[in-house]
């Protein structure tokens, strides 16, 4: 067994009687009131492997020496035991909670992940500091903690900032020379995904039109990297003073080689791939005047499952960047009903009369991919041109199927 593997389990084993202490500890803190030497802190975790890590993580750290306080608080907390846990993810029904830790626990996790974290000390007043750790604490109570999680507008990043705003008695003041930056939702998303070309293909397939919308300097904050950035050059204005919103900067975990993120982006040679497989499969049946239906069917179905996810998402999820998908004109359960009627004689025929549908779904996609107010990669493009290209074939091979030539001989 390994070093690091012992610590993970170590860190498991120990983890809920910790944080059921401190849970207990915060509580009972309700009446703390922080001493002069109490520094409050916002920290910034770099993304992790995992998904629900992608995009980094926010928390605000409360020390105080003087009453042997140094916990953190973080609204990343979820439950996959919550009865419908994924059925409520996917319709964006998702409950989180505010969650509190010890510090120390908190850095040691990330380590033990090896994931980055920065530390900004806030330069707030005694009153603020005491305003907002009043707040957590309310907000920590069980008939508060709970919360409607929204990834872009409603997560462990916008929380924490719209605490640290409200607690300050004056106005914070973010760069105004950080709001020139002009970037889409999607291509905010894309920096944090780009290691892993397949979870970036499925979320170009599942995010609709809204995802190519501008997002405004505070809606870029719903990454906690933009988040500390924007912290680090505000300032808080109260009458006639300014001061920095920071008062110092470190960085409690440092993990080297962590820096990029880039990765060879497969996706679009595997479409590539199998286009030309199509095309000598289409170039076999066009000779032989045969088609194979064992190829549609698993084509089609492949495409039908994954149209499926796609059309709920688009018109029952209440995810904001879901909506207006105009990916489910080409992908949609329609194909997964070819794949089922295909195999059968008896249903072949209306298979055929699908693909006419798809055809005309696809022609539509590809004559109008540059004029529709939602952007396209080239594996989305080329998936199109793979579909467009078998529907294609069934209709020039429609007749000999559904209505064979009978050749008569001559009677002798």
């Amino acid at each position: 067994m390994s070093l690091k593997t012992f610590h993970q389990i170590a860190f498991s084993m120990r983890k809920s009687f910790i944080l059921f202490l401190f849970c207990f500890s915060i509580i009972r803190a309700g009446a703390v009131t922080l001493s002069d030497s109490a520094k409050v802190s916002l920290l910034t975790c770099g993304p992790g492997p995992e998904l629900y890590a992608k995009f980094g993580h926010s928390a605000i750290r409360i020390f105080d020496p003087a009453n042997h306080l140094d916990i953190s608080f973080n609204y990343g907390y979820f439950d996959y035991n919550t009865p419908g846990f994924y059925y409520k993810f996917v319709n964006g029904e998702t409950d989180y909670q505010l969650g509190v830790c010890e510090t120390s626990e908190f850095i040691l996790e990330y380590q033990i992940r090896r994931i980055n974290m920065w530390e900004q000390v806030l330069n707030l007043q005694q009153s603020e500091k005491q305003a907002l750790f009043d707040a957590l604490v309310e907000n920590y109570k069980p008939e508060n903690r709970f919360y409607r999680y929204n990834f872009v507008f409603d997560n462990c990043a916008t929380r924490p900032r719209d605490m640290i705003i409200r607690a300050v008695h004056g106005k914070v003041v973010f760069n105004k020379n950080l709001e020139e930056k002009q970037e889409t939702f999607q291509q905010l998303i894309d920096l944090y995904t780009i290691d892993s070309p397949a979870i970036l293909f499925g979320i170009h397939l599942v995010l609709g039109a809204p995802k190519d919308n501008i997002a405004s300097f505070r809606q870029t904050m719903f990454l906690p990297e933009r988040l500390m950035q924007a912290v680090a050059s505000a300032r808080i204005e109260r009458g006639s003073t300014s001061v920095p919103l920071v008062a110092s900067s470190s960085q409690p975990v440092v993990i080297q080689g962590k820096e990029s993120r880039s990765a060879f982006n497969y996706v679009p040679f595997l479409c590539g791939l199998l286009l030309l497989v199509t095309l000598w499969i289409s170039s076999k049946e066009r000779r032989s005047r045969t088609l194979l239906f064992w190829f549609d069917a698993i084509l089609f179905g492949i495409g039908g499952l994954a149209g499926f996810v796609v059309f709920y998402l688009t018109s029952f999820s209440v995810h904001p960047l879901v909506s207006f998908n105009w990916n489910v004109i080409w992908l949609n359960p329609l194909l997964l009903v070819f794949a089922l009627t295909v195999l059968f004689q008896k249903t072949r025929k209306f298979a055929f009369y699908l693909q006419g549908l798809f055809l005309a779904c696809d022609v539509f996609m590809l004559a109008a991919l540059f004029m529709l107010p939602q952007s396209f990669i080239i594996s989305e493009i080329l998936l199109i041109i793979v579909l467009a290209l078998r529907s294609i074939m069934y209709l020039r091979l429609k007749n000999e199927y559904l209505s064979p030539i009978i050749v008569k001989t001559k009677e002798k």
